[in-house]
């Protein structure tokens, strides 16, 4: 996991999960702590990315898709602060308090 510096006052920490063995290529797991204590983790993908899962399948299905047009810095931290403007509950999954 690596840290991205948001700059962001609702947000803790942003961690970004790039080991191979966890992702797909295309996607990436991001670990969004926020100010309030709460913890999401949001699934980021490239059109590329969703297009492979897709297949050969006529539909597929999934809630919380969040798309980036390339898995940069900037593009994630755009998708988590649009993610949280429009509610991250409807885009990540919330994850049990972690103690410390």
């Amino acid at each position: 996991m690596r840290s991205i510096d948001t700059e962001d006052e609702r947000i803790a920490s942003l961690l970004v999960a790039e080991p191979p063995a966890l992702h797909f290529e295309g996607s990436r797991n991001l670990v969004v702590r926020l100010r309030d204590g709460r913890t999401f983790v949001l699934t980021v993908l490239t059109l590329e990315a969703l297009e492979a899962r897709l297949g050969g399948a006529p539909s597929y299905v999934a809630s919380g898709i969040v798309l980036v047009r390339r898995l940069s810095d900037g593009a994630l931290l755009h998708a988590v602060r649009s993610a949280m403007d429009q509610g991250l509950e409807h885009f990540g999954t919330l994850q049990p308090p972690i103690e410390e």
